[in-house]
């Protein structure tokens, strides 16, 4: 009698057992693994100077009685005005840090009073005029 040839079969591997066991192991690292928390660690972060322009400024505009003009308490001339405010004034800031605020005591020029909300709507700015209520 003669011996057969085994027939030979293709070699077939089974993919989806194999991603079963990856997602058993990466189910089993997950739960056996040692979480600890961020709150534990001391770290020292360096500290970062910004800067003055970057920092929030109050931009105030003040006409008293005699038509003087002051910005932040310094005294400027009607025609250089608008250049102090915009030198307060940081690029795309949002509208906090380009408020102004107008104070005009209650006995100075109207022309006065209205020459400086006009240099602040040159320099592009939003306006708060400030008053005072009396009882």
């Amino acid at each position: 009698m003669r011996a057969r040839k085994p027939t030979r079969r293709p070699w077939n591997l089974s993919f989806v057992s194999m991603s079963d066991l990856a997602f058993l192991l990466i189910i089993f690292f997950a739960v056996a693994g040692k979480f600890t928390k961020e709150s534990e660690r001391q770290v020292l972060l360096p500290a970062v100077d910004l800067g003055e322009r970057s920092q929030p400024r109050e931009i105030r505009v003040t006409v008293d009685k005699l038509g003087q003009y002051f910005v932040n308490d310094t005294r400027v001339e009607k025609d250089a005005l608008r250049d102090e405010v915009q030198y307060y004034l940081v690029p795309d800031s949002p509208r906090e840090q380009r408020t102004v605020r107008l104070f005009a005591d209650k006995d100075a020029d109207y022309g006065a009073v209205f020459n400086a909300i006009e240099a602040c709507n040159q320099a592009d700015v939003y306006l708060e005029v400030a008053v005072q209520y009396s009882r």
